[in-house]
């Protein structure tokens, strides 16, 4: 089988511009997603008025799209595997477009619900490919890195678009958010019609390693052996970039336009329903479900207090409009991006620092050390947002909760995400598919009941259990540090 039959070489060794403008696509569509699945809560009160409904009525237009956004992820990736990654993004954002659309238009709070299924589910495709792709272009000493700026677009998205919306909601009306939704998504499409090619690549070999650390030696020997360079002692020796300055093997403009036998399974659409399963053998591997849970419970904090700002902070004694929850909002995403510098860099320092005290033996678990900030920090986020919003004090303590409980965002997701893409190198794109549609299922589930958990049992008792409950899930990333190699030996057979 030729170097590179799926796509031009190895994307691992792409020149720079092309991987960065690649990440950059991907960041700017995740956070459209999020922006247009959240931002609309500013402006709840404009639509109770005009749809004449409820607040609890109006929140299932906010848990339903993070439903679609999580579910839409058992049939995206499988079609990426079957006929390509490239393609199967133009798709969704074709959908999500068309969604965006249906929106600005929709007469019913009724037809307002189905185009933000639509829209949700075409928007859904880059939470799972995203990550897919980072691994297909980065090696594994920068996944945390990379990951953590798509965490923090993904975040950003859910933090800023309550922003925009209320300023334009409070002087255009709510429909102008989706327009405004609709034109910057339509860019982001025109810019991945250009400068997001395809990074499914088939190897000529099999990876014999069983982390991405591995898998990346074996990449660089090939590499020295195609093109007759030598890097030096395998990953210690790599340039920052990550690439060595490596032209792009073959045709730029011909490679965006191939879309024939594009994925990784060489007999395309008949492996569709056997790559519809695949995801689902996660559920029996530790690591895979304590992502789902670890990321979802974080995403079901910030769900929880995005949907409830309205509530809360319309009424008497704080009388917010939406411009003033929008700015509200704010707060988080400046969380979100205190949290990056430390995400990230410090989830890959610290994963080559523990690599270097054992003897240069390097294991995925290495990264889960970097769990002990949001241990330490995320869910007292939760607690103080509650105290302040109750005892009615001043607002900006309960923005700085706001602000704590968002860097979970960052930090979490940057974690748990590269632990399992390092530990399961080929089968990662499936365990993200299993991870993205099950941590927004656990934050609609969460979503769907947080109107009744509040009325049961108040604002401080409930968000004094949510953060309880994040603590809890948490602390199992301890056992899954000392047991993690163990267990990825037991249960090897059913990846």
């Amino acid at each position: 089988m030729a170097f590179g039959t799926a796509t031009a070489g190895d994307p691992k060794w792409w020149p720079a511009w092309i991987r960065y403008t690649v990440l950059a696509n991907l960041c700017w569509f995740v956070f459209m997603g999020n922006c247009y699945s959240s931002g609309i809560t500013t402006g709840f009160e404009d639509m109770a008025i005009e749809f004449r409904v409820g607040f609890g009525s109006l929140t299932d237009i906010v848990s339903w799209s993070v439903f679609a956004l999580g579910v839409s992820n058992f049939f995206w990736m499988p079609l990426a595997m079957c006929i390509g990654k490239r393609p199967v993004i133009l798709i969704s954002m074709v959908i999500f477009l068309a969604g965006l659309i249906w929106s600005v238009y929709a007469p019913t709070l009724d037809s307002l619900l189905g185009a933000r299924i639509l829209a949700s589910f075409g928007a859904g495709s880059v939470e799972s490919l995203g990550p897919s792709m980072i691994a297909d272009l980065f090696l594994e000493r920068y996944f945390a890195t990379a990951m953590a700026l798509f965490a923090l677009f993904l975040s950003g998205g859910s933090q800023i678009g309550p922003v925009i919306a209320g300023y334009l909601i409070a002087d255009q009306g709510w429909r102008w958010f989706f327009k405004l939704c609709a034109i910057l998504n339509a860019a982001n499409l025109f810019f991945c019609l250009f400068f997001l090619p395809e990074t499914s690549y088939r190897r000529p070999y099999v990876y014999s390693g069983e982390t991405a650390a591995e898998a990346d030696k074996e990449a660089i020997e090939m590499h020295e052996y195609k093109h007759g360079k030598n890097m030096g002692d395998g990953l210690a020796t790599v340039p920052t970039g990550t690439a060595p300055g490596v032209p792009y093997a073959g045709s730029y403009w011909k490679d965006l336009v191939a879309f024939r036998n594009r994925g990784q399974e060489e007999t395309g659409l008949r492996s569709f329903p056997k790559q519809l399963t695949l995801p689902w053998r996660f559920l029996v591997v530790p690591g895979a479900v304590y992502a789902v849970m670890s990321y979802g419970i974080m995403l079901g904090g910030i769900v929880i207090i995005s949907s409830q700002i309205p509530q809360l902070f319309a009424p008497p004694p704080y009388l917010f409009d939406s411009k003033a929850i929008g700015l509200f909002t704010l707060a988080s995403f400046i969380g979100v991006i205190v949290a990056y510098p430390l995400a990230g860099p410090m989830t890959d320092l610290l994963s080559r620092t523990l690599t270097r005290r054992n003897s240069n033996i390097h294991k995925p678990e290495h990264r889960i050390p970097a769990l002990i900030l949001p241990f330490l920090l995320c869910p007292w986020g939760l607690i103080l947002y509650a105290y302040t919003v109750s005892e009615a004090k001043p607002y900006y303590a309960a923005a700085v909760g706001f602000a704590v409980q968002a860097a979970g965002l960052c930090f979490v997701p940057s974690v748990v995400l590269s632990y399992v893409v390092d530990a399961y190198p080929t089968e990662g794109g499936e365990a993200l598919v299993l991870i993205n549609a099950g941590k927004n299922l656990v934050a609609f589930g969460v979503t769907k009941g947080n109107a009744q958990w509040l009325a049961s049992q108040g604002l401080k008792k409930m968000y004094g259990e949510m953060a309880a409950i994040q603590w809890a899930v948490l602390l199992l990333g301890l056992p899954l540090y000392f047991l993690g190699p163990w267990l990825r030996a037991k249960t090897q057979r059913f990846v």
